[in-house]
């Protein structure tokens, strides 16, 4: 006989106040990735200096992450400084894909307010130049300095606009916990199911989407309680071994179920 299991476990991955939040295994995107000769390197450069926005941006990558030559030697050194520098210089020569980034580093965590406004701009200057992309960085932007109900008419900005449908989650999300939209679980599972279907968005967040979805079984709220359907929700998000937080709570599930077949 299967042990349904109480519907607060979720609590013990995820906190209802900022549910979008979840434990994350740390990627190594890698250090000086980028490889090229000193001559390449010089070029590049040289394009960029004379208002090539497509080599401004190559040139902001190769400070980010930095670059080596051939033969391993550093060529290029990390530098947060002269990343920003490039992204704004091609920002204001009119890229929006720059001016989107540009966004994104100045409202990183912890920025000042004055950054975050001027992300807020930047990124709205790029939604307006047709780079539909920047909704969603806006919707993040506002959700972190906690205007959640414009985060919300971000999402779905960034869900009509630009065919994310990795914001058709965050609206689930939302909608679930009720954060800067009133609650309707209905709306919710219909998000994350939508998100489930979608093609336009990476397989990380495809496995955010049936995580949530089995959150929803779990708690049976929106959907009939299944604990059988949320396990396999859940064990399909961990289905690379790469979702903690869906690992995290099978693990606590497992740990409930012995303890109740123990008593």
């Amino acid at each position: 006989m299967k042990v349904k299991p109480d519907a607060d476990i979720s609590e013990s991955v995820l906190d209802p106040s900022c549910p979008w939040e979840l434990p994350r295994l740390k990627w190594d995107f890698g250090k000086y990735c980028y490889k090229m000769t000193p001559i390449e390197w010089k070029r590049l450069l040289a394009r960029a200096e004379q208002g090539d926005v497509e080599a401004q941006c190559y040139v902001a990558a190769m400070y980010q992450y930095g670059c080596k030559n051939r033969s391993g030697k550093i060529l290029v050194r990390r530098s947060a400084r002269k990343t920003l520098e490039w992204i704004r210089r091609s920002a204001e020569l009119g890229s929006t894909g720059s001016q989107s980034y540009l966004g994104v580093i100045l409202s990183a965590p912890g920025s000042s307010e004055a950054n975050r406004r001027e992300a807020i701009l930047w990124m709205k200057k790029a939604f307006r130049g047709g780079y539909s992309y920047a909704a969603n960085n806006l919707a993040v932007t506002y959700r972190e300095k906690g205007d959640l109900r414009r985060a919300v008419l971000w999402f779905k900005k960034a869900v009509a606009s630009a065919d994310d449908d990795g914001a058709y989650i965050q609206l689930g999300i939302h909608y679930y916990w009720g954060r800067g939209v009133r609650t309707n679980h209905l709306a919710a599972v219909r998000y994350f199911r939508k998100a489930i279907r979608g093609k336009n968005m990476a397989d990380a967040e495809r496995d955010d989407a049936f995580f949530y979805l089995g959150i929803a079984y779990l708690e049976g709220k929106g959907v009939r309680t299944s604990p059988r359907m949320a396990r396999k929700l859940f064990e399909r998000a961990n289905i690379d071994n790469d979702h903690p937080a869906a690992f995290r709570l099978l693990k606590q599930w497992a740990k409930k179920s012995i303890k109740r077949t123990n008593s």
